[in-house]
């Protein structure tokens, strides 16, 4: 696992071959973030466009990843609120992909089933999400690879435990 401590290593010019200018100000890495974002989902859409699911192919995968998971399970794989994962779950439910099954112990719970149109097609998505990912990891060592993942988990992390921290003081 990757400390601050320890990050530096994995951000040096030798862990990844690039030339570290001095600190000045520079793009937020908020920004840099939701442009790669912007640009994977760009890239899943293009290859699914056939499909009918927007940009729900992740959703979906977990749900078929998982059979039977609920919604509150979903937005917390998500990191979204249930709200966010209702909408989603409509959409998906609406073009036949998902089936909401009220949960036998729980009536307030639903677990998340795919449909055979679903089964038609996981394989297809599940290529789509690896090649996006591939394409936009092309020229790194498994090591870098590994060191980014480490260091987007730890930034997840950091801003997380700011986010509670911030609703502690709200209360």
């Amino acid at each position: 696992m990757i400390t601050i401590e320890n990050c530096n290593y994995f951000c040096s010019s030798k862990m990844f071959n690039i030339e570290i200018a001095e600190y000045k100000m520079r793009e937020p890495i908020g920004r840099i973030m939701s442009k790669i974002s912007k640009s994977l989902q760009y890239n899943l859409q293009t290859n699914l466009n056939h499909l009918d699911i927007d940009r729900s192919f992740y959703p979906l995968w977990l749900i078929y990843s998982q059979p039977g998971m609920t919604q509150q399970q979903l937005a917390n794989e998500l990191g979204c609120n249930k709200v966010q994962v209702v909408r989603i779950i409509d959409y998906l439910s609406d073009h036949g992909y998902v089936d909401r099954i009220q949960h036998a112990d729980d009536r307030r719970k639903y677990e998340l089933i795919i449909t055979d149109k679903t089964e038609l097609h996981i394989n297809e998505i599940k290529a789509a999400l690896e090649h996006t990912s591939q394409a936009g990891l092309r020229g790194l060592t498994a090591a870098q690879t590994n060191a980014l993942y480490n260091l987007l988990y730890l930034i997840q992390n950091n801003l997380n435990n700011i986010n509670k921290n911030n609703l502690k003081t709200d209360e």
